[in-house]
């Protein structure tokens, strides 16, 4: 049995995420990684004048912790001495055209991040999205690097010393970060395509068809009993089927409750833009007034994800904003990215 580091998505941390996978061992934290940018942040503000200062917006680590590329080789750059070259220079290219001598690459597509580590004389796709890593079994590999490219991912070679993995009896890990591909942990969102890591995943539904107590088309109230429903007796399968999908409807708009509407904006007021990374790595852009409440942006979130219960969360590290009377003003909101996660 062969038990591999691997460490699951938590908020927006893909970048920490990647390289803890590619060294197999959890040798970054959050904080780490933070204290670089904000090294960075320091250096770049520094060189601006008072008035642009003022302005200032790091490129280097955003409020969900979305690290750039230049925090994370400098993180490997210090600690290991492992450097990350981007494969379109014509420098670096060679990797690309004989990527089985290469240890290892990192991926990165609309801020998610990700890689491919040789273990063992086998590779694997490490990407934290997954319940565990995946063998590449009969994939080309240089095949494979090049149609992420064109489908606009950024594929970094890692140039250096990897450290050898961990192994489990060590006791430096977290005992649950440690799986075993071959028994991977369910993942009811996770689908098996290779190459395409950042594929949008279908929301899992809260609710089970035909299940539990609710509408039925041929009586009440669910569980047993009839009466005060639609009748179907005499209907035939097309009407039968027409009903059902009036119903499906219906029951689909209760479920958007009443608060589920989009924001209205005022022009002739403050407005701010806010973003929203979404469960499958898209992003929302939502234009807001100052003083449109939580209470209503969740509103107009709920208006673009119907049926599905959730919670939106902010900051590093992201915390639920839990005071829905508070203007995006006063919750410090504000050109901010927020993170919608289901519950």
């Amino acid at each position: 049995m062969v038990f591999l580091y691997h460490e699951r998505q938590v908020a927006a941390l893909c970048g920490q995420h990647c390289l803890n996978n590619l060294l197999q061992g959890p040798y970054f934290t959050e904080w780490d990684l933070a204290s670089i940018a904000h090294e960075f942040d320091r250096q770049e503000s520094a060189l601006l004048d008072a008035e642009t200062r003022r302005t200032y917006e790091s490129a280097n680590v955003d409020a969900q912790g979305n690290f750039s590329i230049q925090v994370l080789s400098s993180a490997l750059q210090r600690k290991h001495n492992i450097e990350l070259h981007d494969t379109r220079k014509f420098e670096h290219r060679d990797a690309m055209n004989r990527p089985s001598g290469q240890e290892g690459f990192v991926l990165n597509r609309d801020s998610h991040w990700y890689c491919l580590r040789k273990l063992h004389g086998e590779w694997w796709q490490c990407n934290s999205s997954f319940p565990a890593p995946e063998k590449m079994l009969g994939y080309d590999l240089e095949k494979t690097l090049k149609e992420l490219q064109s489908s606009n991912w950024t594929v970094f070679v890692v140039k250096g010393n990897l450290p050898p993995p961990m192994k489990k009896e060590s006791g430096a890990a977290d005992p649950s970060k440690w799986v075993d591909p071959a028994n991977p942990p369910p993942d009811p969102n996770h689908e098996k395509a290779f190459g395409n890591s950042a594929a949008k995943k279908e929301p899992v539904n809260n609710y089970t068809a035909f299940a539990g107590g609710g509408n039925r088309l041929g009586g009440g109230g669910g569980g047993g009993g009839g009466g005060g429903g639609v009748p179907i007796d005499g209907l035939s399968e097309d009407e039968q089927l027409a009903l059902a999908l009036s119903l499906s409807s219906e029951l689909a708009t209760q479920a958007r409750g009443p608060e589920s509407e989009p924001l209205t904006v005022d022009d002739s007021a403050p407005t701010t833009t806010l973003m929203i990374r979404m469960a499958d790595g898209s992003r929302q852009k939502i234009q807001a007034n100052h003083t449109h409440t939580v209470r209503q942006l969740k509103g107009h979130v709920s208006s673009l994800a119907p049926g599905v219960k959730f919670e939106l969360k902010a900051g590093f590290p992201p915390k639920p904003l839990t005071d829905e009377d508070a203007t995006l003003a006063d919750a410090k909101l504000l050109n901010e990215s927020i993170v919608f996660s289901p519950c």
